[in-house]
């Protein structure tokens, strides 16, 4: 009995539509989702370190040296870097604002300023990050102008706030002086109950409100300062 060579033919093109509507089937499958990140892990609170407002040699800087910029003064700058670890591969989305209040009290009863300048100034500044590598010290950084320092006074109030995403990973605030004073009051007034962040207590008090100047563009990128260009790999560039 002879053999067709149709039937081989017929069998290849029987087996291809079989792969063929398998693979259609298969298609049609939805997709895993992705696994959800867990923000908490990938920038740990535990991981950032910073300066400490009552020590002026944490963040008081002088303008740095540059190779061939003959100067004939130099300044002290605030300079607030904050360090971290990260443990996921990548870290994109995150956000950080950093808080300052500066007290003028000094410099008022010196007579250095107007005598209308308000006692209190506060400062903040919002940037972001992506491309964060996973790895350590990581180093971001918030400058404030010599300028304020003259002549709106010391920080008695700084304060940072991370998140990656919607989620806050960090938050650090300290306090010094009067506003130290005046939170651990709060604090013994309601016993028990969390002290609010001082940058919402600041905001929320009529009083300190009225005595009090917004001077956010004193408080910048440490990219736009002279400082752009020291250590400038071990920092992150904001977007």
């Amino acid at each position: 009995m002879s053999h067709s060579p149709f039937f081989p033919t017929f069998r290849i093109l029987s087996a291809s539509a079989t792969l063929l509507v398998a693979g259609a089937a298969a298609a049609q499958q939805p997709a895993a989702a992705p696994k959800p990140i867990n923000w908490a892990l990938a920038v740990p609170e535990t991981g950032f370190k910073g300066p400490k407002i009552r020590q002026d040699s944490s963040w008081k800087v002088r303008t740095p040296r540059i190779y061939g910029n003959a100067q004939s003064k130099d300044q002290i700058w605030g300079v607030f870097d904050y360090s971290f670890e990260t443990k996921a591969p990548w870290t994109d989305n995150m956000t950080a604002t950093y808080y300052l209040l500066l007290d003028a009290e000094e410099v008022i009863k010196k007579k250095e300023v107007p005598e209308d300048t308000p006692r209190f100034s506060f400062l903040q500044l919002t940037l972001r990050y992506n491309d964060i590598p996973k790895g350590k010290d990581h180093k971001i950084s918030a400058v404030l102008l010599p300028v304020a320092l003259e002549r709106f006074g010391k920080p008695i109030g700084l304060g940072v706030e991370v998140s990656v995403g919607d989620t806050v990973v960090y938050t650090d605030q300290q306090a010094d002086g009067v506003l130290l004073m005046a939170l651990q009051k709060l604090a013994q007034a309601n016993p028990g109950g969390k002290p609010p962040k001082w940058w919402d207590y600041v905001n929320a008090n009529a009083m300190i409100q009225s005595r009090m100047a917004r001077r956010n563009d004193y408080l910048v990128d440490r990219a736009k300062t002279p400082f752009a260009v020291v250590a400038i790999d071990d920092y992150l560039l904001s977007k």
